[in-house]
């Protein structure tokens, strides 16, 4: 799959998976809080705060890329969206909870990184062994 298309596969189910992660944290937080903003610019937001993420995670099929480069762009892409989007929207404050919630976004990314790391080694390990068995 080309990687434009790609990139917006990826986008579109950010906006989705940011729009239901909206609407869930606005149910949560009650309908009379108010101090995020309105509803429509919450789910505005909360679009972006899925896109942007989502978006980025084109930047580990770049072949010439490795998984150095590619894990170090997409946690800057991701940790800015955080930044540019919670904080602003009041979502978070520079607290203890905001360094809380830092430190679950590192053990998550760092979770979803290994996996996919497991997962592609061990790819690469059965195509190898399928070459392999083709050439005896």
């Amino acid at each position: 799959m080309e990687l434009k298309n790609r990139f917006l596969i990826n986008s579109l189910i950010g906006i989705i998976a940011g729009m239901i992660v909206g609407i869930i944290m606005w149910k949560l937080s009650g309908p009379g809080d108010d101090e995020g903003g309105s509803f429509a610019l919450h789910m505005i937001m909360s679009a972006l705060h899925g896109l942007i993420p989502c978006g980025a995670m084109t930047v580990y099929e770049i072949e010439s890329w490795g998984l150095t480069k590619s894990t170090v762009v997409h946690a800057t892409i991701t940790l800015a969206t955080i930044l540019l989007i919670e904080l602003p929207m009041k979502w978070f404050t520079w607290s203890a909870e905001f360094a809380i919630a830092m430190v679950i976004y590192v053990i998550i990314y760092v979770i979803i990184w290994l996996t996919n790391y497991l997962y592609w080694k061990h790819t690469v390990r059965e195509m190898n062994d399928q070459l392999e068995a083709l050439h005896k």
